[in-house]
This record gives C-alpha cells, structure tokens and sequence, in this order.
C-alpha cells in the first residue's frame, strides 16, 4: 500500500539484518511468505516498521501475531519502549494500531516526525 521510499531496499535490509539490533521476522503458511515485519533496536528504543501482510491473508490475526512477536523480540533485547509509524492517510493502519491495546500500544500525540534523508530532499 505503501510505495517504497529511499530507505527500502535490499542493501538497506541486509544492512539492518547485518545489525544485531536488526530483525526480519515473517509468518509463513504452506511455505509461502504472507506477512513480514522489520524491528530495529538502537540500544535505547525498539522501532517497528513495514508490517505487511498478504491481502487474501489478512483478518486472521497474522499482523497481530508478529506486532507481538516482533515487541516480545525487542523488549528482550532491552528496549523500554517500542514506537511505529503509521502513515496519516491510512486510516485502516491506524485502526489496526488502536486495537492494540492489548500489547500496550496507544498513539502518543506529543509528538510530530521530521525526517532528513542521504543527499537532501
């Protein structure tokens, strides 16, 4: 849904997964890849990102199962608190995040993203 950015690529990932704050995890159903997600620890805070799952998989409880995979994986790697962004024009994404409250997520409104990418805007 979302168009690949600067930040996407398959340098990129094997970079991050170089890292041992990095991580790749994704479900699998009949040796198929239906889901994915990327976890990062910098030694302070765990980020979530990418969270995809196939269309003809979702509503089964697939992203649920690896935002909790993926927050379980970070915590124990030591991080106190875990953040995701969620892109503002995708309603369906912030509902999905909402109903995880059960992981202990919510929307923090105290703050806005400023972004600087490699080489300028």
């Amino acid at each position: 849904m979302t168009a690949p950015s600067v930040t996407d690529s398959i340098e990129g990932l094997t970079r991050l997964m170089g890292e041992s704050g990095g991580m790749l995890l994704i479900a699998v159903i009949d040796g198929m890849i239906v889901g994915s997600v990327i976890g990062g620890w910098d030694g302070w805070r765990g980020n979530i990102y990418r969270l995809a799952v196939a269309r003809e998989y979702r509503r089964r409880g697939i992203a649920h199962r690896l935002v909790a995979e993926v927050s379980k994986a970070l915590f124990d790697k030591g991080a106190e608190r875990l953040s995701a962004l969620v892109e503002n024009d995708h309603r369906w994404a912030i509902d999905f995040w909402e109903s995880l409250s059960d992981l202990g997520y919510g929307q923090d409104p105290r703050f806005a993203r400023y972004i600087a990418d490699r080489g300028g805007r």
